[in-house]
């Protein structure tokens, strides 16, 4: 840990933590198959069809819009209550489209979902790098993304079942998280931080002493692959059911089990990430990244199998296991505590932006060349890209968290002795 902040209970805080992460996965996988019985419920309303749609994709644009300021909060004021405060407002924004009757209403109740789960996601991942030691938080924060993807494999079916009951039903998943309250409370202390101040900017001189502790060239590099990351990543769960019926006339539950086949690997991946990351830089972990969906989408996209294209899934998802759990930890390792909620914020909302853009970017290729083509040619770029970092990989190193916080001080200690 951070020297200061002990966990009076680290296995119930470990665990908190983790299921706090499936929250996040929940927010879409949960209402997922209840959309064409919502749509069926709402067909008189004016604009349905889109409305219905934008009950599946409203909350990822508002963790997207939402995350900079949660950050913000969560580095001035501490990350404990934020998350209390979250996770109340999920339970309730989330499940109230059992009790709502206008599709208007839904989508708000959506909104603000999308605000609680920003929260979640930056408070707990901020926890995770504040309680954690680098070597043990890059297990820990490979045990989230495992979480986080193997919730979706069981969420999905559950999703499905609920659904068969009435729409409504699937939206009382969310009231669960009121479960996990008990052990935020008693089990996740507010990090103690190395600079208390240095995050409540008071004038101009602190403000610039604030901004200067962002390391910002490497954080619009993390940023930016994110956001190409999520927009590549998620041509699978919006393009590959079309795909695969149109390729193989397989349907229902046979898609359904290629794309959790496919999540099931990310999260086998990220299991993996810690011990990986002992031996490979974060550079290196993305060329791996980069590699392993390259292999995948090349495969996709010459295959006009079932199996064949399942294959490719395998290695698609393995390398979206690695992509956020890595810029997690690459993030933690290069800013200080008194920033790091808005340096992850800001990756948060680049991965939910590209969930958001990723339809909007890809439909006018595959309008052109087809999705299998669509796929091959995502897959030579990756192909390139992950050369491209693998030569860097070779030839340089990232400042580790140690040696940032040691020029921190000496940069400030230079400018205490001028003032």
């Amino acid at each position: 840990m951070n020297g200061e902040t002990a966990l009076p209970r680290p296995r119930l805080a470990q665990g908190t933590l983790l299921l706090a992460s499936m929250l996040t996965i929940m927010a879409g996988a949960t209402i997922s198959p209840a959309l064409p019985a919502i749509q069926r419920e709402f067909s008189t309303a004016p604009n349905a069809p889109v409305l219905v749609g934008l009950v599946l994709t409203m909350h990822g644009l508002f963790i997207a819009v939402g995350s900079p300021a949660i950050g913000a909060l969560a580095d001035r004021h501490g990350r404990r209550w934020l998350l209390l405060v979250s996770t109340v407002i999920y339970a309730l924004a989330g499940g109230s489209g059992f009790v709502l009757d206008s599709l208007v209403a839904i989508l708000v109740g959506r909104a603000v979902l999308g605000l609680a789960v920003g929260g979640i996601m930056v408070t707990v991942t901020a926890l995770i790098t504040d309680y954690y030691e680098t070597n043990r938080r890059e297990t820990i924060l490979g045990r989230q993304g495992a979480c986080m993807s193997l919730g979706g494999v069981v969420l999905l079916p559950l999703a499905g079942v609920l659904a068969d009951i009435s729409w409504r039903a699937p939206f009382l998943v969310y009231t669960v998280a009121l479960v996990l309250l008990p052990a935020m409370a008693f089990a996740l202390p507010e990090p103690t931080r190395r600079d208390p101040t240095g995050d409540r900017p008071t004038s101009i001189n602190e403000l610039r002493h604030t901004l200067a502790r962002f390391p910002l060239r490497t954080l619009a590099l993390i940023i930016t692959l994110g956001l190409i990351g999520q927009i590549i990543f998620y041509m699978i769960p919006v393009q590959m059911p079309f795909y695969l019926e149109a390729q193989t006339g397989v349907r229902g539950s046979l898609i359904g089990t290629a794309l959790a086949v496919s999540t099931g690997a990310g999260g086998v991946a990220s299991l993996l990430y810690g011990r990986i990351r002992r031996s490979v830089s974060v550079i290196g972990i993305v060329a791996l990244t980069f590699a392993f969906m390259s292999m995948g989408y090349l495969i996709i996209g010459v295959s006009g199998t079932f199996f064949g294209i399942v294959a490719g899934l395998v290695f698609a998802g393995a390398g979206s296991g690695f992509l956020l759990t890595n810029l997690n930890a690459w993030i933690a390792a290069v800013t200080p505590e008194s920033v790091r909620g808005r340096a992850l914020s800001g990756l948060t909302s680049a991965f939910f932006l590209g969930q958001f853009l990723s339809p909007l970017v890809v439909r006018p290729v595959s309008d052109i060349v087809g999705l299998g083509g669509t796929f091959l040619s995502v897959g030579v770029v990756l192909a390139g890209g992950a050369v491209v970092f693998a030569l860097t990989a070779v030839s340089v190193t990232p400042p580790t968290e140690s040696e940032h916080e040691s020029a921190e001080q000496s940069r400030l200690a230079k400018e205490n002795t001028v003032d």
